[in-house]
């Protein structure tokens, strides 16, 4: 009888690690090329269909809109250990975002190693930036993961990131609580002074972008126009030709609070709808824009 149990046992083991695959970044299926309106690639089955169909949606809406491609990945395991170089490898070859504004994200979960990690196209990196992109993590998606709900823990964080894609607040905390100690006081008052004549530098710079086109930086503003004003921010889309080829082309930029600088004098790029999304729509074979990544982002484990 004893003998019977150790062979059942290991047979269910065996069943198990079979069952638990290691992936690479060419093996992880990119269910977008298949199907344009999906966009949570989960090949484990790990979140549940509704919370993939609620992924879905959001993701959908933010493309529809011109706000950011999004790829969301979830497997039991990868190869090597580092999701950045995976994340980073993986949505890179996919081409996640609009190959002019780069306003691709990606987001990587791996069960077995306990992290979660996202990784921004340029394009998003002023919008979602690092330390945000961790607080999201931190206060929106861990919680959940700790007591192995990965399915509420991804639904939370993917709602957190579009509310601020979108442009409202994602209602997350600072790290501290209560009055600021002293040297958080010292560091805002310096900001002021070192800030402001930052942001008007950045913005003076934002003019010596090399042409998309041909790489001079020979851009000259041509028109500008105000889309969007919130008591938050302003959304103003500025075209821009290059001096060297002619080659026209528009950014979008998003300023806060009444830092309005606009266009070429500040705020920050934030893409959206201009550039190619590739692929179809309904329920064929899509695809994303050829976007592209660097090193934005954050990663969090539990």
């Amino acid at each position: 009888m004893r003998r019977i149990i150790v062979i059942l046992m290991l047979g269910l083991l065996s069943l198990t690690a079979a069952q638990a695959r290691t992936y690479r970044p060419g093996e992880i299926p990119n269910v977008q090329r298949l199907d344009a309106r999906r966009y949570v690639s989960d090949p484990d089955g790990i979140l549940t269909a509704d919370a993939t169909r609620r992924i879905d949606s959001i993701c959908a809406s933010l493309r529809t809109r011109g706000l950011a491609q999004v790829a969301v990945v979830v497997v039991d395991d990868i190869a090597g250990g580092d999701t950045f170089s995976f994340a980073i490898e993986l949505f890179r070859s996919w081409g996640v975002g609009s190959s002019r504004s780069n306003n691709g994200l990606g987001i990587l979960l791996v069960k077995h190693l306990r992290e979660i990690r996202f990784v921004t196209g340029g394009g998003l990196e002023g919008i979602l930036p690092d330390a945000l992109c961790k607080r999201i993590q931190m206060q929106r998606m861990i919680p959940f993961f700790r007591t192995g709900d990965y399915s509420a823990g991804m639904v939370s964080g993917v709602e957190a990131a579009a509310r601020v894609l979108e442009g409202g607040d994602p209602d997350l905390s600072e790290a501290s609580d209560g009055e600021l100690p002293w040297w958080a006081i010292l560091a805002l008052i310096g900001g002021v002074f070192v800030g402001l004549p930052l942001l008007v530098w950045l913005g003076r710079q934002r003019m010596r972008t090399p042409c998309p086109n041909c790489g001079h930086r020979a851009l000259r503003q041509v028109s500008e126009q105000t889309l969007e004003v919130t008591p938050a921010y302003r959304v103003e889309e500025c075209e821009y030709e290059c001096r060297h080829c002619g080659h026209r082309f528009r950014r979008r930029f998003r300023s806060y609070g009444d830092d309005h600088f606009g266009g070429p004098g500040g705020g920050v790029f934030i893409g959206g709808g201009l550039g190619g999304f590739g692929g179809g729509r309904g329920s064929f074979g899509g695809g994303f824009g050829g976007g592209s990544f660097g090193g934005g982002g954050a990663g969090s484990s539990w």
